[in-house]
């Protein structure tokens, strides 16, 4: 009975020790309750192509909003230069094409892009022009800007993969 006593002893004392710690199963359903961004696993998880989550965006972009994405994007060329599809599809109107005007689409790569590659939003009420947001379908958002009572008019189509990105702009101006 001796000889038990120690390890009666020791048992004892790991025993009140380990019941002031919190054990690590009890974290676990807390974190499982936690929107799935903040999990690994859900970062990697395929989703199908052009589909995003709220969460995932949230996680990974500087701005997932889309209206406030498109007031940094309009003034921030560093974040337009990291936010623009490369090649981005781009398509203006060949006034002096023959029989009449025509319009012509290219991919432009992103290394031949003219920076800032749209206005900031924010001057163009000064500027005497104005701006029409469009919410498609598809989930992606036309930006368009125009000079009233003229043929001034831009398109900026965006889509989120997963961040907002510019995929499209359109001149069509003559």
């Amino acid at each position: 009975m001796n000889q038990l006593r120690p390890v009666a002893l020791l048992a004892l004392a790991l025993g009140l020790a380990l019941s002031g710690c919190k054990p690590a199963p009890q974290a676990a359903p807390a974190d499982a309750a936690a929107p799935a961004p903040t999990s690994t696993a859900a970062a990697t998880t395929p989703v199908a192509p052009g589909a995003t989550t709220a969460a995932e965006a949230a996680g990974n972009c500087p701005h997932p909003v889309f209206d406030e994405f498109l007031k940094h994007f309009g003034n921030e060329i560093a974040l337009q230069e990291t936010s623009t599809a490369d090649p981005l599809l781009d398509s203006h109107i060949d006034a002096e094409a023959e029989p009449e005007p025509r319009k012509v689409e290219e991919k432009v790569p992103l290394a031949k892009v003219e920076w800032p590659v749209m206005p900031d939003p924010a001057t163009l009420q000064r500027q005497g022009r104005q701006m029409q947001v469009t919410r498609l379908p598809d989930g992606q958002v036309q930006v368009q800007m125009r000079t009233p009572d003229t043929s001034d008019q831009q398109t900026y189509t965006f889509a989120q993969k997963p961040c907002w990105q510019l995929v499209k702009r359109e001149d069509e101006s003559i």
